[in-house]
This record gives structure tokens, C-alpha cells and sequence, in this order.
């Protein structure tokens, strides 16, 4: 693995885990500490290496990646891109691995959804989410949306589903039903259908307050489904509405989709 300083030779990844195992003689252990004294590049992979190993495979992707990038930052734009092309080539890519930098790519909106996401409970004879927010009576509600409502209320959003589509076919009206199949649907990852419904409650503006509950949630299933600019847009409507239940809520989402979206674009000019 041969520096452009050709004096001496970069350490293997098998001899700087050996260094960290203290799998290797006191006099290696002496000569591998005097190069890295020298040499920045070993040294980085070795402190990142170390920090790794306590971490699971998700935090250890973010944490390099940020050592790297800042490392990267702090130097010269002459010497960058060498210096990318030596990760690159000699010893970044096979420490972490291509694949696992894709596995974190291409999951980062789902956990980002999952961080987020909370069920919205509705409790039968008592209020939902605070003052304003009507009642379900089981007794009083028609047959298929009183049982829509048992097994939502039970967290069995698939079984929900079909009293929801029965009950909704001839009350398509009610947009509080409209509102909790696309949850339900959410819940079970029917995204277009989910999406779809929450639009719907959004185009109405029956209920400004369920307008927002579907904003927030629309948002929510647009992160999942990677379309991260209508996220935002969405997020931005609640933060500018001053929501006081949304607001810092969907202030914090896009905060992180934002930093997200712009470690995945350095990640990508890394490759390119």
C-alpha cells in the first residue's frame, strides 16, 4: 500500500487490527507506534477503527464517514482529492466495505421514518389527541366502522382494513375514517394507498386539525418513500403554521432529512 512519500509503506488493514488486538511482538508494537507518529493516513484508519469496533454497523458507517469527511474538509483543495483517491483506492472501502456504505444509504429515510414515526392512537370512549378531538362510542357506530375502530385501537391495522374499505364505500364522506384507513394502511406499509388517503384528508380542509395530523403523517410516509423534497415542503408547511403539536416536531425532522441529504450527496461525490 505505497505512499507517494515512497520512503515507507502504509499499513495493512491484517497489521493495524493486529496493533489494536495487541496481537503482535513489543517491537512491532514499537514500530508500528513510530508510524503512525508519521504517517496521518494510518493513523486516521486506526483511530476510526478503534472507535468502530464499540459501535454497531449502523453508527460505525455514520461515525467514519463524519471522521472522513471532516479530515477531508480540513485539507487544501489541491491535496483533497488525492487524498480521497488514496481512501478510495488503499484503505476506506475495504475497512467498511461497499457494500455496508449502500446498506446505510438506501436505509437512512426508513430509519429516519422509523425515529420518528408513532402510532396515532385513538381510544374508544375517550378522546383521541386533547381537547376538540371527538369520541368513539363502539356502541353508537355503524357496524363495520365500530369494528374498523376495535381493531385499529387493537394495533391490528391489517385486519382493520377491509371494515375500513366496506364502511368507506357508501360513507366516503367521513373524513375521519378516510384519515385512520390511510394510517391503517400506513401502519402495514400500503404506502400509495396511505399516501393517497392522506392527501385526500388534506385536499378536503373539513377539519383543520385533522388536516394537520395528515400533514405530519404524509410527511412521514414521503421520508419512507424517499421523496424527500416533498417531505420537506410538507414539514415546512407545519413549522410556518406555528403548529404548537406538530411544530417542533416537524422542525427536528427536517433538520435531520436535511443533514441526511447532504451527507448522501458527499457520499455520492465520493464515488463519482
Amino acid at each position: 500500500m505505497p505512499r507517494n512519500d515512497a520512503r515507507h509503506q502504509c499499513l495493512s488493514l491484517q497489521e493495524i487490527k493486529a496493533f489494536l488486538g495487541n496481537e503482535i511482538s513489543a517491537q512491532d508494537k514499537a514500530n508500528y507506534t513510530v508510524h503512525f507518529s508519521s504517517c496521518e493516513l494510518c493513523t486516521e484508519v486506526k483511530d476510526s477503527f478503534a472507535t468502530v469496533n464499540q459501535m454497531s454497523i449502523e453508527e460505525d458507517v455514520s461515525t467514519l464517514k463524519e471522521e472522513v469527511f471532516t479530515t477531508i474538509n480540513r485539507r487544501s483543495l489541491t491535496t483533497r482529492r488525492r487524498f480521497i483517491a488514496r481512501i478510495a483506492a488503499g484503505i476506506l472501502l475495504p475497512f467498511i466495505g461497499i457494500s455496508t456504505i449502500f446498506y446505510w444509504n438506501n436505509t437512512a429515510n426508513e430509519r429516519l421514518y422509523s425515529e420518528h414515526f408513532e402510532s396515532y392512537p385513538i381510544l374508544l370512549g375517550d378522546e383521541t389527541r386533547g381537547e376538540g378531538v371527538e369520541s368513539y362510542d363502539n356502541v353508537s357506530l355503524p357496524k363495520e366502522l365500530a369494528a374498523a375502530l376495535k381493531e385499529y385501537n387493537d394495533k391490528n391495522y391489517q385486519a382493520s382494513l377491509p371494515h375500513f374499505k366496506t364502511y368507506l364505500q357508501d360513507q366516503s364522506q367521513n373524513t375521519k375514517a378516510v384519515f385512520l384507513y390511510g394510517l391503517a394502511n400506513l401502519e402495514v406499509n400500503n404506502m400509495e394507498t396511505a399516501i393517497a388517503n392522506l392527501e385526500e384528508v388534506r385536499k378536503r380542509k373539513d377539519d383543520l386539525e385533522l388536516s394537520e395530523d395528515a400533514t405530519w403523517y404524509l410527511a412521514l410516509a414521503q421520508t419512507k418513500n424517499k421523496q424527500n423534497k416533498i417531505a420537506i415542503d410538507l414539514l415546512m408547511e407545519l413549522i410556518d403554521s406555528k403548529s404548537s403539536f406538530y411544530g417542533k416536531k416537524a422542525a427536528a425532522l427536517k433538520s435531520q432529512g436535511t443533514k441526511l441529504n447532504l451527507l448522501k450527496n458527499k457520499i455520492c461525490h465520493l464515488f463519482h
